[in-house]
């Protein structure tokens, strides 16, 4: 199909995929702004999408602290 007929409404233009001369009103944007044919599109990636990931949360040592009776340890009385 030849596309250099004339239509007011209507401009040509060079799809950034293919490279095809096509009228404007026979392209679709792209998600990356490239105006392509049909046949060309794609969609974005799933993983474009991805939830965000929750960071572990990091807990302090889940050990009791030591505990030192000092009443057991003995004294050194120097002579």
């Amino acid at each position: 199909m030849n596309n250099s007929y004339f239509n007011p409404s209507d401009c040509n233009t060079i799809c950034d995929i293919t490279g095809f001369k096509v009228k404007l009103s026979e392209t679709k944007p792209q998600w990356d702004g490239l105006q392509v044919i049909p046949e060309a599109w794609s969609e974005r990636h799933p993983q474009d999408f991805a939830p965000n990931i929750i960071k572990p949360v990091v807990h302090k040592d889940s050990r009791p602290e030591q505990y030192y009776d000092t009443a057991a340890i003995p004294t050194f009385d120097p002579v």
